[in-house]
């Protein structure tokens, strides 16, 4: 490649668009964000909380979006579209069109006054019409860039000459009336598309009284209703009459699994977000009677189904397997009437007192035309053309597409595309990372240890996370009568943007050098904050953070006075530690620019090449004397792709690529090392050194102590049903029979894996399609061909394959006969006993983790959670990081997942790990322990109890300390009899401190 660009075009600024620009950007590469809208954020910033965590929506964006707007490497362009794209891989040119904004975005502050005064009001289209915004505004409280633009349609000046209400309190003289559209130039080396989608429109079902009945509302305006920061605070209200809803009904697969009048896919997200809500919805107001109207329960995910075993016994949701026809309002009081069926034929009316409409996803309005401006292919469906082999990369070189708009999914798989694309487009511009990127210079750090300590404090309100159990106010009040507390207030969002600025400025106005946030968890917050004190001259680790969010309003929901009073003794505490610390100086260290990728199946094949076409050498480890993996029993995708030839295109590629060295026959014998430079022993006699290890051990097919397998040859697994059918064709009359479930989702094995429905109606339909005449039927508790897959589900029924429920409560017998196995069962539908014979029986019994995963994880001191999987950083944000820096994961180690989505993961890691590779030398933290030697007397005692090897016995028979190993655990603190090791930031005098404040005695409340 000649003239290669070392800029990325990322056209979309949802949370997968994101996480591309980050990964991309801190990876030594420039970045155009392109963004229709005036903000960031996408869907994610509409959401209240996400599912299974419950976590907010926006504490969690709200960093990813103030990293993306203060990282000097990632340009967004608000308002803005392609309109043209020219150009091949590593030399695109894009003609972008942006809209005039009418404010100057280098002036506006974002202080909000000319929103405040402008007289014009229109519905809020962020607030899903629920309430109004201003023709000058934002397009949320957080939004990213915080600059205010005009619309022209409803300014009253721009359309009849009059007002200018905005300018004359605009103070920065940042309105500009005369703005114009513009058009310019970007050159890019590669374009990643992450438009996301748009949602289906309820009114076109009308018997459904959407439009109709003000009390039906979609499920977006639903989590505008739950959220803090939407047009009722947080108080679940009735738009007819603003009072407050005890009977909620959902209705599900509104525009979705519908041909006919919606969409024929099913958009995978619809059965949790529902789940999610009515949850919150009851922890909003106890006195909600959640109901959920559903056709099958697509609780596919990790831990998904435990979710909704929580939801039906601890939050008394109730669910009802049912398809409802039409809502009729009563007049009197505006409550519904719904009417279904229960399984035994009766009909029911029941009245609810507000209706939510589970719409699903679809393409833009725009989708062909968006397409033909990127010259990419799509499908019928005005999907882009994409392969479960290859899911991000489109059908023109060099353009990748990433989430949702690749086709409908949750927030993880998401986030993983997001650098799945950045991968690709890492290991195809690899030549130009750095030419084009500009480095971030940081203002001196002020503060001396000799200064007197002045703290400031911040309380955050957390929407109704926090606030509506703890009174934040009286919290923030408290503080600020400590002694050394300098400035004391609360915020609505501390990890939002305009409240960074607020601190920031805070700090230079009150001359503050320690800061204490009092909010949720330091886990996923801390970093920004350290962040944005140092940008404010400050030493990163002049900052403290009280969780009072875990350990306050989440442990004590409804006992609001108890919570207050343990975040006044928290805060209280924090203040006292931070009126202590010290600044910490840090230290690099060199990165090895090679990975240890642990496993040969499709997940370590995929990564191993993308991290060698970066760029960086790898060792891939094999216990098996093949590569392979469980593909190697595979012949055939769901979607019809040839899977065998996949695979040896990829052991090919492994084997003949210069940068990867293949271990097969070979183990993990011993790893020790610190993130950047580890050094691992194989069994074969080898020692690698990298600076990434990525987990990709894959996983096993379970084999049933039931069900007559392993009693009775006509009884197989998913596993075997390829090969039966190719050395036994199927006959006609021939009956088979799939049981799904057999032995998953029931402990010990309470999970979904995600494959089986999928599998067992592509066999389904093989079958139907070879021989019409065969008989293929299906018990299912839940049928789970989410996505996409729900056409071939489609196609299965068209081919006359039948469905039939069963349950825990309600298990098929079986009893080996000389002509086939005969099972019995009641059909639930029909309501009566069902007797049938058949000739193959094929257990759906699903993926357990591999045995060798439970190994790896002890060797490099990782989590599993209770099914034996590899437990990631956060189920949302890094669904691809270990908490341990240096660590990823990829495939069925992490969860049982389709072959696309291994793939997709597979390039998230390389994307992940390609980043920390990119780097020459890499900061070490500063919370680790300081070992004083003049007061160690060399005991061992620390020696023996660290569990990550830092002190040592240096050459002069002494115990010496390496800090680079040190992860700031503090067990060797806790063991040395001298005192000779204190960790930073909790060192014995500010633990004290923190004890002391803790004390009875101690004002903590406003009374001694």
């Amino acid at each position: 490649m000649t003239n290669t660009s070392g800029s990325v075009l990322v056209v979309g600024g949802g949370i997968g668009g994101m996480q591309a620009a980050l990964d991309l950007a801190d990876s030594g590469f420039k970045v155009h964000m392109i963004q229709r809208e005036s903000s960031i954020g996408g869907t994610m910033v509409m959401l209240d909380k996400t599912f299974p965590t419950g976590d907010c929506s926006m504490c969690m964006i709200s960093p990813k979006m103030v990293e993306v707007g203060r990282h000097p490497n990632i340009e967004i362009h608000p308002l803005s579209e392609v309109t043209r794209l020219d150009g091949s891989p590593g030399n695109f040119t894009a003609v972008i069109h942006q809209k005039a904004l009418y404010v100057d975005p280098a002036k506006c502050t974002g202080c909000g006054s000319c929103e405040e005064k402008c007289p014009k009001k229109v519905p809020s289209e962020f607030e899903q019409g629920l309430t109004h915004r201003k023709a000058i505004h934002a397009l949320f409280s957080q939004a990213v860039p915080s600059t205010r633009v005009i619309d022209p349609t409803q300014c009253i000046y721009l359309t009849k000459g009059k007002c200018r209400a905005c300018e004359k309190v605009c103070t920065a003289g940042a309105i500009l009336f005369d703005d114009t559209d513009k058009e310019f130039t970007l050159n890019a080396g590669a374009v990643i598309l992450a438009p996301g989608l748009d949602r289906h429109d309820p009114t076109a079902h009308q018997e459904l009284g959407y439009g109709r009945w003000p009390n039906v509302v979609s499920s977006l305006q639903f989590e505008r209703i739950l959220s803090a920061s939407g047009p009722f605070q947080g108080q679940i209200t009735r738009p007819a009459d603003g009072s407050h809803p005890k009977k909620i009904a959902w209705l599900h697969c509104v525009g979705s699994r519908d041909p006919h009048n919606g969409n024929p896919w099913c958009s995978s997200v619809c059965c949790m977000y529902t789940t999610k809500q009515a949850v919150i919805a009851k922890e909003h107001d106890s006195s909600v009677e959640p109901t959920i109207f559903y056709m099958d329960m697509r609780a596919f995910g990790k831990d998904f189904d435990r979710y909704i075993e929580r939801a039906k016994t601890d939050y008394g949701v109730r669910y009802i397997r049912a398809m409802i026809s039409d809502v009729r309002e009563t007049a009197e009081d505006g409550n519904l009437t719904l009417r279904y069926e229960r399984p035994d034929g009766t009909l029911v009316s029941e009245s609810f007192d507000m209706v939510v409409l589970s719409v699903g996803l679809q393409p833009r309005k725009d989708a062909a035309a968006f397409a033909q401006t990127f010259g990419i292919d799509t499908d019928p469906m005005l999907f882009p053309k994409t392969s479960s082999f290859c899911p991000v990369a489109s059908s023109r070189p060099g353009v990748y597409v990433t989430g949702s708009y690749q086709s409908p999914k949750d927030i993880p798989e998401t986030v993983a595309q997001g650098s799945a694309v950045a991968g690709a487009a890492m290991a195809l511009l690899s030549e130009a990372r750095g030419t084009e990127i500009t480095t971030r210079s940081l203002p001196p750090e002020t503060v001396s240890a000799d200064d007197e300590p002045r703290a400031g404090v911040f309380v955050c309100h957390c929407g109704v996370n926090i606030a509506q159990t703890v009174d934040v106010k009286s919290v923030a009040e408290i503080a600020s009568d400590i002694e050394g507390v300098a400035h004391a207030e609360d915020l609505v969002y501390a990890c939002a943007q305009d409240s960074q600025e607020i601190i920031r400025q805070r700090i230079a106005e009150k001359g503050l050098n320690r800061v204490v946030v009092a909010s949720c968890t330091p886990r996923t917050h801390e970093p920004l904050f350290r962040e944005t004190i140092r940008a404010a001259g400050l030493n990163p680790y002049l900052f403290e953070l009280a969780d009072i969010r875990e350990q306050c309003s989440w442990c004590h929901m409804g006992q609001g006075e108890e919570a207050t009073r343990k975040a006044k003794e928290l805060v209280s505490m924090s203040i006292e530690k931070s009126l202590r610390l010290m600044p910490v100086a840090t230290a690099s260290v060199p990165v090895t620019p090679r990975a240890l990728v642990v496993g040969g199946g499709v997940a370590g094949l995929t990564c191993a090449i993308s991290l060698a076409d970066q760029g960086y050498g790898v060792d891939l480890v094999e216990k098996e004397t093949q590569p392979g993996g469980l593909l190697a029993g595979v012949s055939t995708s769901w979607d019809g792709g040839d899977v065998a030839d996949f695979l040896r295109e990829r052991l090919e590629q492994v084997a003949i690529h210069e940068r990867i060295t293949v271990h097969a026959a070979t183990e993990v014998e011993t790893s020790e090392g610190y993130v950047g430079n580890f050094t691992t022993t194989l069994t074969d006699g080898s020692t690698v050194e990298h600076g990434a290890v990525v987990m990709a051990t894959g996983g096993t097919w379970h084999e049933p102590t039931s069900f007559l397998y392993g009693e009775d040859p006509r009884a197989m697994i998913l596993r075997d049903i390829e090969t039966s059918l190719a050395e036994h064709p199927p006959e006609d009359h021939e009956q088979f029979l799939f049981i799904q479930c057999a032995e998953s989702r029931c402990e010990p094995r309470n999970y979904c894996s995600r494959i089986c429905c999928q599998e067992s109606v592509k066999h389904a339909v093989a079958i139907k399609k070879a021989t019409p005449k065969a008989h293929v039927t299906i018990l299912y508790r839940e049928m789970r061909t989410y996505g996409m897959r729900e056409m071939l589900y489609a196609e299965a029924r068209d081919l006359g394959v039948l469905f039939v429920h069963y349950s825990l409560e309600n298990m098929p017998e079986l009893t080996p006969l000389p002509a086939g196995i005969e099972v019995r069962l009641n059909d639930e539908m029909a309501g009566f006993p069902i007797r049938f014979v058949v000739q193959r029986l094929i257990l759906a019994a699903g993926l357990n983790p591999h045995p060798a995963t439970g190994e790896m994880a002890k060797k490099y001191k990782l989590t599993t959670n209770s099914d034996g999987f590899l437990l990631e950083a956060h189920v949302k944000l890094k669904p691809v990081d270990f908490p341990s820096e240096g660590y990823y994961v990829a495939g069925l180690a992490h969860a049982p997942k389709n072959l696309d989505e291994t793939i997709s993961q597979a390039l998230s890691a390389a994307g992940r790990a390609g980043v920390l590779l990119s780097k020459k030398e890499l900061a070490v933290s500063g919370a680790v322990a300081k070992h004083n030697r003049e007061l160690c007397m060399s005991c061992l005692a620390c020696v023996r109890n660290c569990p990550y090897g830092a002190p040592f016995i240096d050459t002069d028979g002494k115990v010496s300390h390496n800090e680079v190993k040190c992860v700031g655990c503090g067990i060797c603190a806790g063991v040395c009899p001298a005192k000779a090791f204190q960790v930073n930031s909790f060192k014995d005098d500010q633990i004290a401190a923190m004890i002391d404040a803790a004390a009875p005695g101690k004002m903590v409340n406003g009374e001694q």
